[in-house]
């Protein structure tokens, strides 16, 4: 992923000026790291039926059709920006397929990448099995996907953003439209109800 902020800064005048391909560059240079966050997100039945690679497209289509309210913002990152809309198109997913008729539908997330459900939760409670013991990482990987279920989805979203998307904590303060300062202590709360639950399946 290419981030250097002047040629993004010159991506996005370009496209300002009516350049189709310079929007096409911007969001190539994000596609990947989207797309995992995509897939990182995605109800597993969801995932069944609809591949992270739609989404992808329809957030790119979106984008594209809204990019004049992306000039307005200030201070937003390209790429948060882009994160944001992502997040717009799961949730409207996950509601068609699963909330239609119904009051309330237990998330079901996806098997978490399993080196970084053991480097997480090692360092969230600090026993791991072996590493060699890959049966074991993948159990832990389950656990972890079952105790983020357990969390409601502001929970979720922090401890995704911070351990799985790599985000900083102004990242996390400018998605939530709130303070640094009130991000972290959301984050701390999430970190310590997420250990708690961790411990009750038996990790």
């Amino acid at each position: 992923m290419n981030t250097n902020p002047d040629e993004t800064k010159k991506l996005i005048e370009r496209t300002r000026n009516g350049d189709a391909a310079a929007f096409e560059e911007l969001f190539r240079r994000h596609r990947g790291r989207l797309g995992k966050a995509i897939a990182l997100r995605m109800d597993r039945r969801v995932a069944a039926r609809v591949d992270a690679s739609d989404v992808l497209q329809e957030t790119y289509l979106e984008a594209f059709r809204r990019f004049p309210n992306y000039l307005e913002q200030e201070g937003m990152p390209f790429y948060l920006w882009l994160h944001w809309i992502a997040r717009e198109k799961l949730i409207g997913l996950h509601r068609r397929h699963l909330m239609a008729g119904k009051r309330t539908v237990r998330y079901e997330v996806p098997l978490m990448p399993v080196d970084s459900s053991a480097e997480f939760v090692s360092g969230l409670i600090g026993r791991l099995p072996s590493p060699s013991q890959e049966l074991a990482r993948g159990e832990l990987a389950e656990r972890l996907r079952l105790a983020l279920e357990q969390l409601d989805a502001d929970e979720r979203d922090l401890i995704l953003w911070r351990h799985f998307e790599q985000l900083s904590a102004r990242d996390m303060a400018l998605l939530l439209n709130i303070t640094e300062a009130a991000a972290g202590k959301r984050y701390i709360r999430a970190v310590e109800r997420l250990r708690k639950i961790l411990r009750d399946l038996g990790i």
